[in-house]
């Protein structure tokens, strides 16, 4: 099956798999201040502007939580990052939620040419990270499996 696709196929299947990811980690559930429960202290959050003490701010919006098999997603696609340096890693996580080119030349201060060539560069780096976890752990094979059925496969 993985022969059959050529380099741009599995170049943009690739770019859907990190933009899913991205996503995926958005629908976490996150505490409203961002730290988990035991960094928080003891105290009740109070709100910082007297009119959101009585509903009137704005609402949160409640996302659905992600599938379990999303997240299974989100850990395998995570490690294909590993090889990259800190900025690439920065500007392939950013570009996969969503963020425009311009927005990313402001962000990193240099041109959108200049971040295209950097993203497309490190896009091929994560590329050769997938085809190489897709050869070895075999997960071509085990797409359309449940989890369940591929590890009763490999006992």
């Amino acid at each position: 099956m993985a022969d059959d696709l050529s380099f741009t196929e599995v170049r943009n299947a690739v770019i859907a798999a990190l933009e899913r990811a991205s996503d995926t980690l958005k629908r976490l559930p996150m505490p409203r201040d961002g730290m988990p429960a035991p960094e928080r202290s003891a105290w009740p959050l109070l709100p910082d502007d007297p009119a959101d003490s009585h509903g009137a701010g704005t609402p949160r919006v409640s996302r659905t939580p992600p599938r379990a098999s999303a997240i299974s997603d989100l850990d395998r696609i995570l490690p294909w990052l590993i090889a990259l340096d800190v900025g690439d890693r920065r500007l392939v996580w950013a570009r996969a939620a969503g963020l425009s080119w311009p927005r990313l030349a402001r962000e990193f201060g240099i041109s959108a040419g200049r971040i295209r060539y950097r993203w497309n560069n490190a896009i091929d780096q994560v590329v050769t990270a997938a085809v190489h976890d897709a050869l070895v752990t075999g997960v071509a094979d085990g797409l359309h499996r449940r989890p369940c059925q591929t590890t009763r496969l490999a006992r």
